[in-house]
């Protein structure tokens, strides 16, 4: 699992099925990742849905991230490396 930090505080970060499931109880809807901004929404579930003590509100991680750009950077390798395992995974399989 993979760390950032914001705020000067240290936070888990990474893609899951909990963190889908957190999306669609805060959005109302499956994640399709369409715009821009459900990547950043998605971003704040992971972070909601993996650390008890995380509080930002969406408008908050957003103003950090266009501070610290290395806080999306950091979940778009999760995502990544996330993608990279599940096609390594459906190679094994065939």
């Amino acid at each position: 699992m993979m760390k950032v930090i914001i705020k000067k505080k240290e936070y888990n970060i990474r893609f899951s099925l909990r963190v889908l499931f957190k999306y669609e109880e805060v959005c109302g809807h499956p994640f399709e990742g369409k715009r821009l901004q459900d990547l950043y929404m998605l971003m704040h579930c992971a972070l909601l849905a993996l650390n008890e003590d995380y509080t930002l509100t969406f408008d908050e991680l957003i103003d950090y991230c266009d501070e610290d750009k290395n806080v999306f950077e950091t979940f778009q390798k999760v995502l990544n490396d996330s993608q990279k395992r599940d096609q390594g995974k459906k190679k094994e399989a065939t």
